[in-house]
């Protein structure tokens, strides 16, 4: 009898036990379910991110203004009818990354923005900014936009006669740069440029700039990226 009792026993403790462990669980997921993360404009749940804070900046030099035929002829034109988002072109002739980072605040954190495309190296190039330069302006702007909770997204600087080696230079820091702290990259030299670093036929007409064509190429391409 004594035996029997002592097994009742055990198994009592056993089964409040297992009633305690179950109810730890339930308490323990309650607390990390806890709200979505809006930080970056962001909502997760589980593995899906959906992006609350559609509008996207584009800042850069010549490149991302459209020069010579101007913003509504530009790739930004044909990201924002492609995504059905709205893209604020902040494109300018003769920038450097510094000048990108000098506007920062006026062109950018204004517009409040979810993304930024920061397009730089080109300018950088052509007024001989060294690489050390150019690689703390990046890295400033990359840092700049996440502290403001906007995601950065770097554009990689596209080949420009004569400078060739420079920009390569650049291009393939960026990329590293951009592997190491998980940040989208664009390569528009791939949609634009051929095995010898010249324009593919029809998109360009003076061999330096893109043209009508090659800009709605350039956006294309973005969107796809993008989407």
């Amino acid at each position: 009898m004594r035996i029997h009792r002592t097994q009742s026993r055990l198994i009592q403790i056993a089964v409040l036990l297992a009633v305690l462990i179950f109810l730890s669980g339930v308490v323990k997921g309650s607390s990390w379910g806890g709200p979505a993360n809006s930080s970056n404009g962001i909502n997760e749940t589980g593995s899906k991110k959906t992006l609350t804070n559609t509008k996207i900046v584009a800042l850069g030099d010549s490149f991302t203004l459209g020069y010579p035929l101007g913003a509504d002829k530009s790739w930004t034109a044909t990201l924002a009818d492609k995504l059905q988002v709205e893209v604020v072109n902040k494109g300018k002739v003769t920038q450097t990354g510094q000048d990108l980072l000098d506007r920062f605040d006026n062109d950018v954190l204004t517009e409040k923005p979810g993304r930024v495309i920061i397009f730089a190296g080109t300018g950088d190039a052509l007024k001989n900014i060294s690489l050390s330069d150019f690689q703390g302006y990046i890295k400033s702007l990359a840092e700049k936009s996440s502290a403001n909770n906007i995601i950065p997204i770097l554009a990689l600087p596209v080949w420009y006669p004569g400078y060739e080696k420079t920009i390569e230079s650049m291009r393939e820091w960026e990329r590293s740069y951009a592997l190491s702290q998980n940040i989208m990259v664009l390569d528009f030299n791939a949609s634009l440029f051929d095995s010898d670093k010249e324009y593919l036929t029809g998109l360009s007409t003076d061999g330096k700039y893109p043209n009508a064509k090659g800009y709605q190429v350039m956006g294309e391409y973005a969107a796809t990226v993008l989407k």
